[in-house]
């Protein structure tokens, strides 16, 4: 029988590393509630610098935790099965994201969460729609930060499509995959366009599963009734056609289409999508037959 567990916001690191002690040990398809904490962005509201509260501290990820019987060359299946945020801030830094360049000093502000909707002022709102924007594993080989680069083991990916109803399929780099969660948002626009979200305190439950013998080179989505297969590089134009190779790969190797059917679907049916700043980020949707 599958087992629950809860982790609190204090059990956390600032890093995805092989080298990090474990939080929790689970088994295949058991659910971990991750708890997530906000106090930098409250300290950053008090008056503190960034640099005094350390960039570290603004993308905290709670765990690792480990799977029991995870190896390199398995995926770790991570059901979002529900995000519930606390408190929420809306910060600007002058020079930082896509319209740093309109502002010569922080600004912090608390949004209030009420009714189902974050209050930008007293006159405008937006719906609250949570998820997750940093989750991955740990790396074969030295630190994965948790801001930037995202990594084709996760990272701070800040893909909108990562909410509640979605399942992430993260490949095993690691013994025991040594997966960790941070980072949840109260509401984003697609791609992150300010680099900035609604970041909020809060909690998310996953369930998680091993699927053995599942080689995947780059993190994949499941949303409704669409395979998400992400394209990850150092520029758009190379994640595009990575992730469009994925799509390809996916339509011949596992659904098992002639290449030339395959060509034709893509051709018809793939959507190109953007994901998260810290890397570009392009994801091939390819909708079921």
């Amino acid at each position: 029988m599958a087992s629950t567990y809860r982790l609190q916001k204090e059990q956390r690191g600032f890093a995805f590393d092989r080298t990090t002690p474990p939080v929790l040990e689970i088994d295949s398809g058991d659910t971990v509630t991750f708890e997530t904490g906000d106090a930098a962005y409250e300290r950053l509201s008090k008056g503190e610098s960034v640099e005094a509260i350390g960039l570290e501290n603004f993308n905290a990820v709670t765990g690792p935790v480990v799977v029991r019987g995870a190896q390199p060359g398995d995926v770790l299946s991570i059901e979002i099965l529900d995000v519930q945020v606390t408190r929420a801030w809306s910060v600007w830094l002058p020079h930082f994201g896509g319209l740093g360049a309109h502002t010569e000093d922080t600004k912090v502000r608390q949004i209030e969460l009420r009714d189902g909707r974050a209050y930008i002022s007293d006159s405008l709102s937006v719906p609250i729609r949570t998820m997750i924007g940093c989750i991955g594993v740990a790396p074969a080989e030295g630190k994965g930060s948790t801001f930037m680069p995202a990594y084709p083991f996760g990272g701070n990916m800040d893909l909108r499509e990562m909410e509640p109803g979605a399942t992430l399929y993260l490949p095993v780099m690691v013994a025991g995959g040594l997966l960790s969660m941070g980072d949840l948002h109260a509401a984003m626009g697609v791609a992150e366009p300010t680099w900035v979200s609604l970041e909020a305190a809060g909690s998310a439950t996953l369930r998680i599963s091993l699927e053995k013998n599942r080689p995947l080179k780059f993190p994949r989505l499941r949303v409704g009734s669409s395979t998400y297969c992400l394209g990850m590089a150092d520029t758009l134009e190379k994640a595009y056609q990575i992730a469009l190779d994925e799509a390809y790969d996916l339509l011949v190797s596992e659904w098992g289409l002639d290449p030339f059917d395959a060509y034709a679907y893509a051709s018809a049916s793939v959507d190109m999508k953007l994901g998260g700043p810290a890397t570009a980020i392009v994801m091939a949707v390819v909708p079921d037959r």
